[in-house]
């Protein structure tokens, strides 16, 4: 794997992790800006049929061939405290449970999501070209997406 052209090692970076409907394990590599306008998706790994420390384990070792930095920290499904814990052993960062409601970070994503489409990118949330296709197809549908409905 060669290093993430994207990725500004003099800014915060977090992960975000979830153990999502179809896809049991995704793990996000995401970095804002200095001026927290625009926040980046670097990469996305989905994986399954895995443990949390198997995954967490294989996060690290793309973490590393991807040429990142130590993480800031990172949040991940509260519903998952064994999932939570691996990465934070393998991490040796805190990555917790979201801080607000579910509905709450949806909503925040959506907005973020609106405001990439207006600014074409300039700001928001955007992707890298390195983010696999589920995650661009998954993120199409967000807007219309409602918590705990899959």
């Amino acid at each position: 794997m060669t290093p993430d052209t994207y990725y500004a090692p003099d800014c915060d970076l977090f992960l975000g992790i979830d153990k999502g409907f179809t896809n049991p394990n995704v793990t996000l590599w995401i970095q804002p800006d200095r001026k927290m306008e625009r926040v980046i998706v670097l990469f996305a790994h989905y994986q399954v049929l895995r443990t949390p420390d198997e995954n967490a384990k294989i996060a690290l070792e793309i973490h590393k061939a991807r040429g990142y930095g130590q993480l800031t920290g990172g949040w991940g499904d509260p519903s998952a405290p064994d999932m939570l814990r691996a990465y934070s052993l393998a991490f040796g960062v805190d990555i917790l449970g979201p801080r607000q409601s579910v509905h709450w970070g949806h909503e925040t994503v959506k907005r973020w999501l609106q405001y990439s489409r207006s600014t074409k990118g300039s700001s928001g949330l955007v992707f890298s070209r390195n983010c696999p296709r589920e995650l661009l197809m998954e993120m199409s549908q967000y807007e219309k997406h409602e918590p705990g409905k899959g």
